[in-house]
């Protein structure tokens, strides 16, 4: 398609944002749609911010009435999630590239994150929500463990409202320094507030050090929570086996756990996300847990947890997810180990961004697969690259092969968020200069 007729279709379909009778029908695309049909060579039809149809032929079904884009030579996929980034520390990108994690607790924590103003959390939350949604994530669950005042979550809410993207924002208290300690009694406030009708908002706790009293108010006034947990909150066994653990819970990192504890999370029906980069990064356990995962037949979600060492990037997660999944199964098989998992295909590290990711968001009924009823969050890959170029497996080219500058085009919600491989509706280099003042202010102020 040439520059003038994607600058064309574009204009169109702006246009009519927000117009629920308004389809699209996007038609010729190798479609993965993770659920049925699977994969298949035809078109998906959207009817304001949802999927109507998906399947081949589509366009005798829609007459002339739909804005049609002609996607021959591209893959389309569900929107990628994010199920655990840090999206306050936005304009901190790639400050700390060698960090272990208490270097990295010293430098947020305990130094730059005490001088964040509203306004900074809410430059740092567009930054994010714009790299992500450049790499394909649709949906982020952003724990946002630095709310030192409830006008600090009101910033980073309105800043994800105006970026477009779908987001659980999960408040956490400070971790370190003065703050006015409205949580968790704010997040009932924030719920009541922020809520959105479209359910591109939504509101959950954050629980950086997770105790039997936060999960207790959870469950008593019926929040989600997203928790950091691993072998080095001490009585992470005690609070797994304590009844307090649901399907609104979302386990981050999970490393160091007994296996009374993994028994306690397949029981409960919780999200587990693993890091693939981040956690041997760090130092939070030499590799990502995820055979214990797959043992006990747990769909985990990706996360990339923040971007002070590296970039937001789902492609790279699911290649390091694959990779080192397949590393310690066929560890596993060699060793003669009776209770082995099956190594990983393309297939269950594109889940693990997709179809996980949902459950770790709590939105399976919204997102995670191209079904008809979903919310119309989805990325258009193109092919026309040299790194995609005479690949051979559809699902093989977008895990093993893909990358950002593949990402052609983006929908949340119905609405296009980049087009033509240009973020849209975002004047990015303003963003840009933004976040650099505002880093420079952490750095001078802390």
């Amino acid at each position: 398609m040439s520059t003038s007729q994607q600058s064309e279709q574009l204009d169109k379909i702006t246009a009519t944002a927000g117009d629920k009778s308004r389809r699209i029908l996007l038609t010729g695309a190798h479609v993965i749609t993770m659920d049925s049909p699977g994969e298949f060579h035809g078109d998906i039809l959207i009817a304001g911010d949802t999927i109507e149809a998906v399947g081949p032929d589509l366009a005798a079904r829609v007459g002339g009435n739909a804005i049609v884009v002609n996607l021959a030579g591209s893959i389309v996929i569900p929107g990628l999630v994010d199920s655990h980034i840090h999206a306050w520390e936005g304009q901190l990108r790639g400050i700390a590239p060698d960090a272990t994690f208490a270097e990295y607790m010293a430098l947020t924590h305990g130094k730059l994150g005490k001088a964040y103003r509203p306004e900074d959390i809410a430059i740092a939350e567009r930054l994010t929500a714009a790299r992500a949604l450049n790499a394909g994530t649709t949906t982020i669950v952003d724990n946002s463990h630095n709310s030192r005042s409830a006008e600090h979550s009101d910033a980073a809410i309105e800043a994800l409202r105006g970026s477009g993207i779908r987001a659980v924002y999960a408040a956490g208290p400070a971790v370190e320094g003065d703050h006015n300690h409205q949580l968790p009694a704010d997040v009932l406030r924030l719920r009541d507030t922020y809520a959105s009708a479209d359910g591109l908002i939504t509101i959950r706790m954050m629980d950086s050090w997770p105790t039997l009293e936060t999960w207790r108010f959870a469950a008593e006034h019926g929040i989600d929570v997203s928790s950091e947990l691993g072998g080095w909150v001490t009585d992470s066994e005690q609070l797994l086996t304590s009844g307090l653990l649901h399907s609104g819970h979302t386990l981050n990192h999970c490393s160091g756990l007994t296996d009374r504890s993994w028994d306690a999370i397949a029981e409960s029906g919780a999200a587990v996300n693993v890091v693939p980069r981040s956690d041997p990064h760090l130092g939070l356990g030499s590799f990502i847990p995820i055979l214990e995962a797959n043992r006990r037949n747990i769909q985990e979600g990706i996360s990339s947890d923040n971007e002070l060492a590296y970039g937001h990037d789902l492609f790279t997660e699911m290649r390091v997810l694959q990779t080192v999944q397949r590393g310690l199964s066929l560890s596993e098989q060699q060793s003669g180990a009776a209770d082995n998992p099956v190594p990983y295909g393309p297939l269950d590290a594109l889940k693990a961004a997709t179809i996980g990711g949902a459950l770790n968001a709590a939105l399976p009924h919204r997102i995670g697969t191209l079904t008809s009823g979903k919310k119309a969050d989805l990325v258009i890959l193109s092919l026309d690259k040299v790194n995609t170029r005479s690949a051979g497996s559809t699902i093989g080219t977008v895990v093993n092969f893909a990358a950002i500058e593949n990402v052609d085009a983006v929908f949340v919600n119905g609405v296009v968020a980049k087009w033509g491989g240009r973020l849209v509706g975002q004047d990015f280099e303003k963003l840009t200069e933004a976040g650099e003042a505002s880093k420079e202010y952490l750095l001078t102020n802390s």
